[in-house]
């Protein structure tokens, strides 16, 4: 605690009046970030409804390269903790009726399926970040997508609730 007031300038007392100890310090700053990591991402992609086209995927890389101290960090620190929030919401309206369509009706198996597509994509990106990112973010969407292959680029829309 000393350390991080004396290098930002504040005493104790004020650190406290915002942040009740360092984990909660930690939670504000990874929210923050990656509020404004969805909104560029957002924002390059235009609305573009398909989070798994490689152009997605593409500018989701470069943003986690953009910041990749941090992202490498928290990986290793979080796992995809704060990322699973807004897992939810992809889960009910994109995949639910993706895998409908494939003939699975169990939830249950939905959740497996689900769980192992988000497992890969994340074990990928924690895998170039710890690399240093050597290959470009548009070769690596190249590989995640072949690994994805099964899934289509008709998925329906991503709600707005997603990147808020």
């Amino acid at each position: 605690m000393r350390e991080i007031c004396e290098a930002t300038g504040i005493n104790r007392s004020s650190f406290y009046l915002h942040y009740a100890d360092i984990p909660a310090l930690i939670t504000a700053v990874v929210g923050e970030k990656w509020t404004e990591s969805v909104k560029r991402i957002h924002e390059e992609m235009h609305g573009d409804p398909n989070i798994f086209s490689e152009a997605y995927v593409a500018a989701t890389l470069r943003e986690a390269k953009r910041d990749r101290a941090f992202y490498r960090a928290y990986f290793e620190k979080f796992g995809t903790a704060e990322v699973e929030k807004g897992y939810q919401t992809l889960f009910e309206n994109v995949f639910k009726p993706f895998f409908r369509r494939l003939g699975i009706e169990s939830e249950h198996c939905m959740e497996y399926h689900f769980e192992f597509v988000k497992a890969g994509y994340f074990a990928v990106t924690r895998k170039w970040l710890l690399y240093g990112c050597p290959e470009t973010p548009e070769e690596m969407a190249k590989i995640i997508k072949r690994s994805m292959a099964a899934i289509p680029d008709d998925l329906p829309p991503v709600p707005d609730e997603l990147f808020i």
